[in-house]
């Protein structure tokens, strides 16, 4: 912006000479209609789909084109070139916000005073969130090194976690963080109890390990027995003693695994995976033991043991880590609401837990921040958002004095002082914010209740197995025969389909999901969508956009550099939805500022921000307040000059792009749709449903949290999946079978869904209703080559036409088809 020469042109001489550039509105962008003749596009940044708002638009939100221009104008390109074809998460909430600041910079002065008394580097862990490939790691790796007293890095993209060390005041630390968020890569403080507490998944890779290497020394040491070596040869007697050394230390190491929970299972009297599992490593563990101690070759099934075993626990381990690497990249973006600052009688501010919060403690709420308990307000004035109690967007001014409820963030651009009413223990809020006991379920959806599937494939196998064994004996056979023919019943009808196909099956589904931004927290959500009928939506923020959205864009081509730059100073740190939205409007269009924003810039609560420069008096805001009396006019938002209006925005909410087309087409599949808002403004939520072509008999606004909650309990909670993105959706997310949240970065929130979904488009629940149809047949062609696997082999066990030799071929064989169906994903 040049200082004192801006020349403010007229805006009506301006308005006839401008030539608009093609946009889409609100109600075309969300149904896919007009998008200048190009359908969608893929976002030049991070890969997504979507549908451009204007002709030149090339990236899927402003987010995108900042960061995108930050990497072209420091040199960064060469990451484009290592990232490949992968593709990126959406860039959402570029700046930090101001309750994480302030916890930072507590956590940086305590790390830098503990470095300077020992004479050597501080050292931070940061968990952040998108960090995810090779690329990711060179481009943080390579911004690092750009700062004055940056040390070393080191980044762990399986945990999410980097950790730097810097020289005590010559790295500017803070200033780093803000740009990870500004590229894309959100940071918080690592949480010590997350980090002691070991993941399954790497405590298996140990078991892992060590059972394929006992599985490689019984294959080995098996080998020569099935080429012919003579049972009196004098390595023969040793090769089978390893053998059965390298099979006990493999059902040790990983049997016990399947062993510990499928006793479980038992005692809670129900079947689980790993109770088959169990069965046919027990079963051919004691038959093989049998057989070195009555000299029966035909029984020794030392390589089927430790190979059954590495390939169920492969299994396992490659269900587990991709769940819980989207568990752990959810969280890394999510914003831990569990920490407060409190004024103590001397001015001087301590950060404490939520759950410490007395009555009558004072507290310090940062800009952004949440206020955790029903509070009296201690400012003169202060504006506060209520969008995660009730879904109002629009944030209401609160006087000295006044009550501010619980759930409410602090809409102002400074920090306020609230004096608590309340303990945080057992009030209404330390419901909604408890973690739910989901978070670590077990994997598999059939752990607290029976399946009927396993029920009667144990039936059948143990029926035949023990009808096969007597009848043998009935034909006088012989026991030891018949014996043999049990046990590889037992053996051979491994649930090879079940413990390895699946859960590739399920990773490689999960990593599809990942790549279109849908992330899922809980497996057992695939079970429960087939009980869906009913599908209910909040409003704000889940089917209409987190941010409002410019109505006019179109205006913007009719201002000068100068006055845009002027535009951008007024919206740039300016927290109010409408700033939001400008922001947003300018950014996508033009990309970056030139210049930085003026500190001059001043908020009048309840009116606009305004900003003096020489003999000019810019304004943006309301027009009773931007405009002269005498020229006062309408709009929702006025820009304006020396009490003369430049120009007026149009600012509403703006519904996600495609939630039109999807919420018909989920009508047309006999789904029934409702919204349950805690909007009160009715007007307002019925026009967004309108716009949605739904139905205004199935629209309720301005309920509670237990009212949402009860509406979904009487329509019948296991039928019914429920969108929601607020504090007031937690109980409605306890009374729904399937949940799901757009990514809010609040981990109270996120950590109850099912799925969590990133982006600007409403796609997800199409794409997880395609995906479990799909996985559903494929589970069913699995199933089906199972069966027929099952029944040439136990035919040939019938038979007496089966030995561990043909069993170490046909087992790994029947698991290479299946993983081959699996991967047809």
């Amino acid at each position: 912006m040049s200082k004192g020469s801006s020349v403010v042109t007229p805006p009506a001489s301006r308005a006839a000479n401008a030539v608009p550039s093609p946009v889409l509105s609100t109600t075309e962008a969300a149904s896919g209609g007009r998008s200048c003749g190009e359908g969608k596009r893929s976002c030049q940044h991070c890969g997504t789909e979507f549908i451009p708002r204007f002709e030149t638009e090339t990236f899927c939100c402003a987010g995108c084109r900042v960061v995108y221009e930050l990497i072209q104008s420091g040199g960064f390109q060469s990451f484009y070139d290592l990232l490949g074809k992968r593709k990126l998460q959406p860039v959402e909430n570029a700046e930090p916000a101001g309750d994480f600041l302030a916890e930072l910079e507590e956590e940086v002065d305590l790390v830098e005073k503990a470095a300077r008394e020992k004479n050597g580097a501080a050292r931070l862990r940061l968990r952040v969130g998108n960090l995810s490939c090779t690329a990711c790691v060179w481009l943080i790796d390579h911004l690092f090194r750009h700062y004055p007293g940056a040390l070393k890095i080191n980044s762990d993209t399986s945990r999410s976690i980097l950790t730097l060390w810097w020289t005590p005041g010559e790295f500017a630390i803070l200033d780093f963080i803000a740009d990870l968020h500004r590229y894309g890569y959100p940071a918080g403080l690592v949480n010590d109890l997350d980090e002691d507490t070991q993941s399954e998944s790497r405590s298996l890779l140990t078991r892992l390990g060590l059972t394929a290497g006992l599985a490689m020394n019984a294959m080995a040491f098996s080998l020569p027995a099935y080429l012919g070596m003579e049972a009196t040869s004098e390595f023969a007697r040793l090769f089978s003693l390893v053998a059965f050394a390298s099979a006990s230390l493999a059902m040790a190491v990983g049997g016990s695994y399947f062993f510990q929970r499928a006793w479980a299972a038992l005692k809670m009297r129900t079947l689980h995976m790993d109770v088959p599992i169990s069965l046919g490593l027990i079963v051919a563990y004691l038959g093989s033991l049998g057989g070195m101690l009555f000299g029966i070759e035909e029984m020794l099934y030392y390589d089927f043991v430790a190979t059954f075993a590495f390939l169920m626990l492969g299994g396992r381990w490659l269900h587990l880590r991709l769940l819980e690497k989207n568990r752990r990249q959810l969280r890394a973006r999510e914003r831990d609401l569990s920490v407060t600052f409190r004024i103590r009688e001397k001015g001087a501010r301590e950060k404490i837990p939520i759950h410490r919060i007395e009555a009558e403690d004072c507290l310090e709420i940062q800009p952004g921040a949440l206020i955790p308990v029903e509070s009296n307000l201690e400012a003169e004035s202060a504006r506060v958002r209520l969008d995660w109690i009730n879904g109002e967007p629009e944030p209401v001014p609160f006087v000295h004095g006044q009550v501010v409820p619980a759930g409410a963030k602090n809409g102002s651009a400074t920090a306020i002082r609230v004096r608590a009413r309340e303990a945080f223990s057992g009030s209404f809020l330390e419901s909604l914010l408890e973690d739910p006991s989901s978070e670590g379920e077990e994997v598999d959806a059939n752990v607290h209740r029976g399946n009927p599937i396993l029920k009667i494939y144990l039936i059948i196998v143990l029926v035949v197995a023990f009808l096969s064994g007597f009848g043998w004996i009935a034909l006088g056979k012989g026991l030891a025969p018949a014996l043999q023919v049990m046990i590889s019943v037992l053996v051979v009808s491994c649930p090879c389909a079940l413990g390895l196909a699946l859960p590739l099956l399920d990773e490689m589904l999960l990593s599809k999901l990942k790549n279109r931004g849908i992330f899922i927290r809980q497996h057992s959500l695939w079970g429960r969508l087939r009980s869906v009928t009913r599908l209910a939506f909040d409003k704000t923020g889940t089917l209409t956009e987190p941010v409002q959205k410019l109505e006019n864009p179109e205006v913007l081509e009719t201002l000068s550099e100068d006055e845009r730059q002027v535009l951008r100073s007024l919206t740039m740190n300016n927290a109010h939805p409408v700033g939001k939205a400008l922001h947003e409007g300018i950014t996508a269009r033009y990309g970056l500022a030139s210049v930085a924003p003026d500190e001059g810039v001043r908020e009048v609560p309840g009116s606009g921000v305004e900003f003096q420069e020489g003999d000019l008096h810019w304004k943006l805001g309301k027009a009773n307040w931007a405009l002269d009396t005498e020229s006062a006019g309408q709009g929702d938002c006025v820009f304006s000059c020396n009490g003369r209006a430049i120009c007026t925005f149009r600012i509403s909410e703006s519904i996600r792009e495609g939630a039109v087309a999807q919420l018909r087409d989920l009508k047309s599949l006999g789904f029934h749709l409702q919204i349950l808002s805690g909007d009160p403004d009715e007007e307002r939520v019925e026009s967004t449903a309108r716009a949605l072509g739904l139905s205004l008999d199935e629209v309720s606004c301005n309920l509670s949290p237990a009212e949402k909650a009860a509406r979904i309990e009487a329509q019948g909670g296991n039928g019914t999946l429920f969108v929601g993105d607020g504090g007031n959706d937690s109980l409605a997310f306890a009374a729904a079978g399937v949940t799901g949240a757009p990514a809010t970065g609040i981990r109270a929130v996120e950590s109850k869904a099912d799925f969590v979904f990133t982006g600007r488009g409403f796609h997800a629940i199409g794409e997880l209703l395609q995906s479990r149809a799909r996985r559903e047949k494929l589970i069913r062609i699995i199933f089906l080559t199972a069966i027929t696997y099952n029944l040439i082999a136990v035919s040939l066990c019938v038979l007496g036409m089966m030995n561990p030799l043909l069993a170490a071929v046909l087992m790994p064989l029947s698991s290479i088809v299946t993983t081959a169906i699996a991967a047809r994903v």
